[in-house]
C-alpha cells in the first residue's frame, strides 16, 4: 500500500486489520454449508456450541480453521481449539498483573534481556514526546532531534515499533534519511515535522538498527522473519508446546500472518524442522506444500537451531514469574536476537500455522494448574447465537 500523504501509521494498521475478520454471520454460516456439504442448520447449531462453551470459537475462527468439516478434524481434535477471544481472562488468572508491563513496554523488556545477556537489537532511540526519560536512550521530540540521530548514525536502517504495541500496528522501516526527508518503506519521503506530526502522530516509538536474516532464510523472506516459541514456564524446565516462524512477504515489512500474503510454518520443537507452510486464502488458511514462490522450505532445518532454544529458554527465565509468555526470535548470520518477550502470547498464531488445536494434554493441564478454568468446570458464554466471539 502506497500512501500518497502522511498518516498515522498505527490508525492505517488498525483499520486494514479490522478488515480482516470483517465477515458476516449469515455468510459464513452459508459458505460453511456450501464447502462441507451440511445444512446451514447442522452448521449454526454447531458453531453455536463451539461459540457459547469457554472456548469462545467466533465465527472467523469457526471457518478459518475448518472447524465445519467433520474430514479434517474429529470431536476431540475440534475441542483442542479455542478462541483468541478467550485470551486475556485465561492469561491474567496465569499471570501475575503486576509483571505485564515489564514484558509489554519493549523498552523494559529489551533493558532486562540485554542485562541478562540475551542479545536483542540495538536500540538507538525513542521518539516520545513526554516527559519520560529512558536509561542510556535518546528521547527523540523534535524534528532537529531525530535529524540529528539519522546524521550520526549514517547509513542503514532503522526499524520502529510501538514501545509498548502489539501484533506489529504501526510499525515502518527508515530506509533511508537526508537533511529535509525521511524515506520509509511503502510511503512517499516525508519532512521530519510531516513525520513526528502526522506518521508517528502521539504514539511512542523504540528505533532499532534493522536486523538481516541468516542467509538461508533469504530465499524464503522479503524482510526479517521471526520464530515464536510459546512457553510454558513450569516448576523444573521451560515447556514449549508449539513453535512458528512468521515470514513477511513482498512489500509487508512485518512477519504477522494478517498482512496478506505472508506466510507461517509450523516448527517441531525437538528438531527445528518447518512441518507447514501457511498463508490467508480467503476466510480459511490455506496448507500449501511448499513456499509459493521457492521450493525448499517444507522441511527444512532452521540454522542455530539449537542455540536459540538455549536462548529461548535463559529468555523466558529472567521473565520467570510470567508462567505462559513467548518470545519472537531472530534469526540472524550470527545466531538468534530476541526481538520481543510476550505476556500471554495470543492463542491464534500457533492455531493457524499448525492447523492443530492450542489446548492439547500438558497445556490444559498447565493452565489448571495455575488458576485457569477449562473444560465442563468452565463457565459458558452468555452470548445470544448471533453474537460474534
Amino acid at each position: 500500500m502506497n500512501a500518497q500523504s502522511p498518516i498515522n501509521a498505527a490508525e492505517r494498521d488498525k483499520a486494514a486489520y479490522a478488515q480482516v475478520d470483517n465477515v458476516k454471520l449469515n455468510e459464513m454460516l452459508a459458505y460453511a454449508a456450501r464447502k462441507s456439504g451440511r445444512s446451514v442448520l447442522q452448521i449454526g447449531k454447531e458453531f453455536s456450541q463451539m461459540n457459547r462453551s469457554f472456548r469462545m470459537i467466533n465465527i472467523s475462527e469457526y471457518i478459518r480453521w475448518g472447524l465445519f468439516d467433520p474430514d479434517r478434524h474429529d470431536e476431540a481434535q475440534r475441542n483442542a481449539f479455542i478462541s483468541n477471544d478467550a485470551h486475556w481472562p485465561i492469561v491474567h488468572s496465569v499471570n501475575p498483573r503486576s509483571w505485564q508491563s515489564t514484558a509489554e513496554d519493549k523498552v523494559i523488556a529489551a533493558t532486562i534481556l540485554n542485562a541478562g545477556g540475551v542479545p536483542v537489537p540495538d536500540s538507538v532511540g525513542v521518539i516520545d514526546k513526554s516527559q519520560r526519560l529512558y536509561p542510556g536512550l535518546p528521547t527523540l521530540a523534535t524534528p532537529d532531534a531525530l535529524r540529528g540521530l539519522l546524521t550520526d548514525l549514517g547509513p542503514g536502517e532503522i526499524f520502529g515499533k510501538i514501545h509498548n504495541g502489539m501484533i506489529s500496528l504501526g510499525a515502518f522501516n527508515i530506509r533511508a534519511s537526508d537533511s529535509t526527508h525521511i524515506h520509509c518503506d511503502g510511503f512517499d519521503p516525508m519532512t521530519y515535522e510531516d513525520f513526528l506530526t502526522h506518521f508517528v502522530g502521539e504514539n511512542s516509538y523504540l528505533l532499532q538498527k534493522r536486523l538481516e536474516n541468516h542467509s538461508a532464510l533469504n530465499p524464503y523472506a522479503s524482510g526479517l522473519a521471526t520464530v515464536r516459541m510459546i512457553n510454558l514456564v513450569r516448576e523444573n524446565d521451560i515447556f514449549t508446546p508449539f513453535a512458528i516462524i512468521s515470514m513477511p512477504q513482498g512489500d509487508n515489512i512485518a512477519d504477522t500472518l494478517w498482512r496478506s500474503g505472508n506466510i507461517a510454518c509450523d516448527i517441531d520443537v525437538a528438531s527445528g524442522a518447518i512441518r507447514t507452510v501457511v498463508t490467508r486464502e480467503g476466510p480459511e488458511i490455506a496448507f500449501l506444500p511448499d513456499h509459493p514462490a521457492t521450493a525448499g522450505l517444507m522441511g527444512m532445518v532452521l540454522p542455530h537451531w539449537d542455540l536459540l532454544v538455549e536462548t529461548n529458554a535463559r529468555a523466558a527465565r529472567l521473565f520467570g514469574p510470567i508462567k505462559y509468555q513467548s518470545t519472537d526470535i531472530a534469526i540472524t548470520q550470527d545466531g538468534p536476537v530476541i526481538v520481543e518477550l510476550n505476556y500471554g502470547s495470543g492463542f491464534g498464531l500457533p492455531q493457524n500455522a499448525s492447523g492443530r488445536g492450542l489446548l492439547t494434554p500438558e497445556v490444559v493441564a498447565f493452565f489448571e494448574q495455575h488458576g485457569a478454568t477449562l473444560g465442563a468446570n468452565a463457565p459458558a458464554k452468555k452470548k445470544g447465537f448471533f453474537s460474534r466471539g
